[in-house]
């Protein structure tokens, strides 16, 4: 662990087509002004992906084995905004920041090794039988989201090409961990897996709000990946229905290897 400040700075842009024909239509020029909002929000996984470099120069591989990450997206990040990521030392621990040019802090968080306190609290599923995607898959709404529920598990079978093209095209990231014979899956390609597992049941118009994670072992490409989880709460707050989705990923030989939750807004408001 580097007891410097580490920063790194790129430009954002949108990792996805902008067209309303995509899952999550906040990420489009129009779906976004459905609600209010000034162009498309940067999906918070692929923001979040933009700090792992900084995270990973600060923590070292120990992070990826055993260690933790929480952190709250704070403002919308629309294309073209510069983000510049800081990693400052704190006690044993981290702190970062993602800052926009404006000087708004788009995202606030804090990492470390070991074992986190809220990894207890992350519940996990009583049934892992992986589902395949319905046919039809309805809309998302508090009226029929299956709080305090499972949610159908889902298998993965990730490739090392597959995991190197997301390093590429969605983190932008060029370290040497996220690509060959014995490449590491990119944490935020992890982090992605909660909307992914919402996604395999649901429609919905969703933005990410905040994220616990709990690395347990190394996550490699090229094996089944189980992810399995519940809607574990609800909660309304300022016109917005939340939900927090709480995970698992698992090896195909059933060891978990990362738990997370991650509170999300599965119905926005208008605003």
């Amino acid at each position: 662990m580097t007891t410097a400040i580490v920063e790194r700075t790129i430009t954002a842009f949108l990792d996805g087509e902008d067209s309303l024909e995509i899952n999550n239509i906040i990420h489009s020029t129009a779906g976004a002004a459905r609600y209010g909002y000034s162009g498309p929000l940067v999906g918070g996984t692929t923001v979040y992906s933009w700090s792992v470099a900084a995270l990973v120069e600060a923590l070292g591989d120990a992070w990826l084995d055993e260690g933790w990450v929480e952190f709250q997206l704070r403002k919308p990040v629309y294309p073209e905004e510069v983000i510049t990521t800081r990693v400052t030392p704190h006690g044993g621990d981290v702190e970062f920041t993602m800052t926009k040019h404006n000087g708004d802090v788009a995202v606030r968080g804090t990492a470390g090794l070991g074992i986190a306190d809220f990894c207890t609290e992350i519940t996990t599923a009583s049934d892992r039988t992986p589902q395949p995607e319905p046919v039809e898959r309805p809309f998302i709404t508090r009226a029929v989201a299956p709080l305090g529920e499972d949610l159908p598990a889902m298998a993965i079978d990730l490739t090392a090409a597959e995991a190197e093209r997301y390093a590429e095209q969605k983190a932008r990231d060029p370290d040497p961990r996220w690509r060959g014979a014995d490449a590491r899956v990119h944490p935020a390609w992890i982090a992605q897996r909660a909307n992914a597992l919402l996604a395999h049941s649901w429609r919905y118009t969703s933005i990410h709000a905040s994220s616990q994670i709990q690395h347990l072992a190394p996550v490699h490409p090229d094996q089944r990946l189980l992810v399995s989880g519940r809607l574990a709460s609800g909660y309304e707050r300022k016109g917005h229905e939340y939900a927090e989705i709480d995970l698992s990923v698992s090896s195909e030989d059933g060891r978990d290897l990362v738990r997370m939750r991650q509170p999300t807004i599965y119905q926005v408001a208008a605003r």
